[in-house]
């Protein structure tokens, strides 16, 4: 019985590197994952140039939260999700807007397609999922 349960387990860890093989590598998205400690975490961020009061905006929490975070060698459980969640969303929206510079301007200026509101005042009244609508609506091509 516990050769069969062993063949299981290594028949699983076979398939799942296969998969993984045939996607190329680490996607941007399971990277985001990856983010697990304070200092993985502010290098991704400065990587990408976003600084610190944008960061701390978007993942809602305040910059002093951030910084004392990111000098952790491992992140809170508590802070994870938010951290996973902002960096997913800001990889989408770059991923559009092309550069971070585009990025920056575009979360701070009213927008029309959402009545006149920035959207970094949709993040934090947390209204984030009309951000990734209009996400998933550009990836497919559709306007409505």
């Amino acid at each position: 019985m516990s050769t069969t349960r062993t063949k299981k387990k290594a028949a699983k860890k076979v398939v799942s590197r296969t998969a993984l093989k045939g996607l190329g590598g680490v996607t941007a998205a399971k990277k985001a994952f990856a983010i697990k400690t304070g200092p993985a975490l502010k290098t991704w961020r400065k990587e990408r140039g976003i600084s610190r009061p944008l960061f701390a905006q978007i993942a809602d929490c305040s910059e002093r939260t951030l910084a004392t975070y990111e000098g952790k060698t491992r992140l809170p459980a508590k802070f994870f999700r938010p951290v996973s969640e902002s960096v997913r969303l800001i990889l989408a929206l770059q991923e559009l807007a092309g550069d971070t510079a585009a990025l920056k301007d575009w979360l701070q200026k009213p927008n029309a397609a959402f009545d006149g509101k920035t959207p970094l005042s949709l993040i934090k009244g947390g209204e984030v999922d009309s951000l990734w609508r209009m996400v998933h609506q550009l990836r497919q091509g559709s306007f409505a």
